[in-house]
């Protein structure tokens, strides 16, 4: 199957970014333009959906909408929510949200895109039934590049199911853009082959095979197209095209091993043996778990045996043979290690286990003995999508212990923050004793009270600082001494008199400053003591409050605890089933291999017999013949 290569960010976010537009965007300008974000958290879920950090966004996603803090993208929320439980195989939530916005939204190129995603992300997992059905619901209103994947997902759906008519008829009339036109052409070409129709077919294909580009998707698509071609003129019995074809395939390549087997039976077929043999003995230097080297160590004696070399026939029968002894040997134990499970969680030793990446597919073995004998899994859809969930519950069984060594973390700080509590308590009680607030409001009223009379009766004395009160006093205490009135008091009373009037000029003067700024210091009591008593609320509702709170705190913990224990029960029984099954699959590959070995060794040795046999027959005709 071709591997398309992507052009855009994942498919549903840009529908998400589109919904409320009414328009349509391609990447680019969508890109250059932005999205106003109204709503942090929303734009906080994006970063992490941009991240490729899925399970993130789908989480707080679905925190921040139970919490209602993303108003101001409703739609958008939900078609990335629906998107992100599909990707995640939660099909049923997602299949409501989408029909909730379909039925909702009178946009056809929104309601377009959303078929569209959906059927890409059937398809992604092998479920082509239900991608032909999603691609049937999109209509004609998607952009030019979006239009090109549409019918590209549409044909490979069908081809991937055998309905090759369909895709040639879906692909026959089309004239699409940029490199989807290559894919296409291959794929009509593939399809109209296999439903006989080899010269029409041939054509498109050999369109493809004399691509001239750099890309490295387009040079590796050339090789296959020739290599498709070539093998429709084998089975056609036109050797001489087929070998023409062949030899435009590179000789290093993931399709030179079938173009050097192809080349040698096209020799065949025009009886040139000798000619055979060179690409042919090449293939022999290849790995041989190859199918094509694999029939190589046939054809080569085959060859031997038809240019009337039976001794050199015989001897690459043996080494064959030999070949094909050692391999099962080692097929056997790589079965039994598939079996075991072991081979399966070899797959993702170094894997970096996130949750986040959805489309995560194995684009690389490990470099283990037992990787060469998997490289037609890559390519295998039900075998990526197991791997896929075995690797998510991997992650997910993670995930969860990190959360259990957490609970035990926040339990620690619970009874960390208890403990604090009560060796503060004390110390705060007996603060409180030593504030009485209750006191000190009543002499700020009484203080209040007096300024205010003060101010009635324009008590100018009323406002003086303390010495100068001790001095008014000093001075009017003067009045009341026995000589202060008699005669020889005159020059006293007329000092005093001065003082005093000296006094109550400056006590008048700066009256209505000082009144002010016992207004103001007045005001800033007011203050401190609104502060005191709700420091003094707050201290007695902690005292109250943080007790309740703290065991709030662990009664959920503890809630918590066996929720987790549960959750890694049933994860931990899924991930068996699930390397179970990925097992079987492993070591049905692996069995199938084994069967073609075991097949090939068979046809080895009974060559080798009927060369033995006939070497027989000549011995004894001589022996016979001697007089």
């Amino acid at each position: 199957m071709l591997r398309l290569r992507r052009k855009f960010v994942p498919g549903l976010l840009l529908i998400a970014l589109t919904l409320t537009g009414g328009h349509a965007y391609a990447w680019g300008k969508a890109k250059d333009q932005g999205t106003t974000i109204r709503d942090p958290y929303y734009g906080e879920v994006l970063f992490h959906f941009y991240q490729q950090d899925d399970f993130t966004a789908l989480t707080h996603l679905l925190a921040a909408r139970q919490a209602g803090r993303v108003t101001h993208h409703a739609a958008d929320a939900e078609l990335l929510l629906g998107g992100l439980y599909l990707a995640y195989g939660q099909h049923a939530d997602a299949a409501e949200i989408f029909t909730r916005l379909l039925a909702e939204s009178d946009d056809s190129l929104v309601r377009d895109r959303v078929w569209l995603y959906i059927g890409k992300a059937h398809y992604q997992r092998g479920r082509y039934r239900e991608a032909d059905h999603a691609f049937a619901k999109v209509g004609d209103d998607l952009p030019v590049w979006l239009a090109s994947e549409h019918r590209m997902l549409s044909a490979q759906s069908l081809m991937a199911q055998g309905r090759f008519g369909k895709a040639a008829a879906l692909l026959g009339s089309w004239d699409g853009a940029g490199s989807w036109f290559a894919y296409a052409n291959f794929n009509l070409g593939v399809a109209l082959v296999r439903t006989g129709q080899i010269n029409e077919g041939g054509a498109r294909l050999a369109a493809v095979g004399q691509i001239d580009s750099d890309d490295p998707a387009l040079i590796a698509l050339r090789d296959k197209a020739n290599l498709a071609l070539g093998y429709a003129y084998l089975q056609a019995e036109r050797p001489g095209q087929a070998k023409a074809v062949l030899q435009h395939v590179r000789l290093q390549g993931p399709s030179s091993n079938k173009a050097l087997l192809g080349i040698g039976w096209a020799d065949a077929l025009r009886a040139d043996y000798r000619g055979a043999l060179t690409p042919w003995l090449e293939l022999q230097q290849r790995d041989l778990l190859d199918s094509a080297v694999q029939e190589s160590l046939l054809a080569v004696p085959y060859a031997f045996t038809r240019l009337g070399a039976n001794g050199s026939a015989a001897e690459y029968y043996v080494a064959a043979m030999a070949d094909f002894d050692n391999e099962l040997a080692d097929l056997d134990a790589a079965i039994a290690r598939a079996r075991s499970g072991e081979l399966v969680r070899s797959l993702l030793a170094h894997d970096e286990q996130q949750l986040g990446r959805w489309h995560w597919n194995l684009a690389v073995l490990p470099e283990t003995d037992d990787a060469r004998y998997l490289y037609h899994l890559i390519a295998n859809h039900p075998f990526q999508d197991g791997l896929r969930s075995y690797r998510d519950l991997l992650a997910l069984r993670a995930h969860v212990a990190e959360w259990q060594q957490k609970l035990a973390t926040y339990e620690d700080m619970v009874a960390t923050r208890r403990l604090a509590y009560e060796q503060r308590l004390p110390a705060v009680a007996a603060r409180m004793e030593q504030v009485n607030v209750t006191g000190l409001t009543a002499r700020r009223d009484a203080l209040a009270s007096r300024l205010a009379r003060i101010e009635a009766e324009r008590d100018v004395v009323g406002l003086a600082q303390n010495r100068e009160a001790q001095l008014w006093r000093d001075v009017t205490a003067l009045e009341s001494h026995l000589a202060f009135n008699r005669e020889e008091g005159a020059g006293a009373r007329s000092k005093q008199r001065i003082l005093k009037g000296t006094l109550l000029w400056r006590f008048d003067t700066e009256y209505r400053y000082r009144l002010w700024q016992q207004k103001r210091e007045l005001a800033e009591l007011d203050g401190e003591l609104e502060r005191a008593r709700s420091y003094e609320a707050r201290v007695l509702e902690a005292r109250v409050q943080m007790p309740l709170r703290l065991s709030e705190y662990a009664h959920r913990i503890a809630m918590l605890a066996p929720r987790l224990d549960s959750m890694q029960t049933r994860i931990t029984l899924a991930l068996g089933e699930q390397e179970d099954q990925l097992a079987v699959v492993v070591a049905g590959e692996l069995e199938a291999q084994k069967s073609r070995l075991a097949s090939y060794r068979v046809q080895a040795r009974f060559a080798l017999a009927t060369i033995y046999d006939q070497a027989t027959v000549v011995s004894n005709q001589d022996v016979g013949g001697d007089p």
